[in-house]
């Protein structure tokens, strides 16, 4: 009877690891994987070359009204610096104060203008990036992929892994262009 007893409590705890190793199995789809260069989009695409043109004239714009105001922020030095000498103290203090306060104003929408160079940067790579996804999304339901890494993780991949160039000419297509403009 303790055999029995014995293999028929083997056989009980037999069947329960094998439903709790079947019920804790997940089901997973069959794992693909494709690899992407997303460097090589934000910086070949026709919309980011178009927007980096773009970005590039605005800053030349840029530059240009920084190196104006360099100039006259230059001159009222010089202008505060030769009224020491002819003018009363208080009045050069009074002038002096103005003059603070212009560089001051100056130096803050400097700044601004620098920072707005950046923004107009970061707006247009989130611009091609968001056009990105949806291709991404059709392209890899297409190929049946479920795992999307990018070139610069990836060591080594084989030829037919890399969508980058197809994504690149599906992007081109559905945006040739970005509009940049300062906020």
């Amino acid at each position: 009877m303790t055999k029995f007893y014995f293999y028929k409590t083997a056989l009980y705890f037999f069947l329960i690891l094998l439903f709790l190793a079947n019920s804790v199995r997940a089901d997973y789809p069959a794992t693909s994987i494709g690899v992407i260069d997303i460097n090589l989009i934000l910086t070949e695409s026709k919309a980011a070359v178009d927007a980096a043109k773009q970005i590039e004239n605005i800053a030349k714009e840029i530059e240009e009204e920084i190196k104006n105001e360099d100039q006259n922020m230059l001159n009222l030095q010089n202008e505060l610096i030769e009224s020491q000498a002819i003018v009363a103290p208080d009045v050069f203090e009074e002038k002096r104060l103005d003059y603070e306060k212009k560089l001051q104003n100056y130096n803050e929408t400097r700044q601004q203008k620098l920072v707005s160079i950046d923004n107009l940067i970061a707006k247009s790579r989130n611009s091609v990036l968001d056009a990105l996804k949806p291709i991404l999304e059709d392209i890899s339901n297409e190929k049946e992929i479920t795992i999307l890494l990018e070139k610069g993780t990836v060591l080594l991949n084989a030829e037919g892994m890399d969508i980058t160039e197809e994504v690149l000419k599906i992007l081109n297509k559905e945006l040739p262009t970005i509009e940049v403009e300062i906020d």
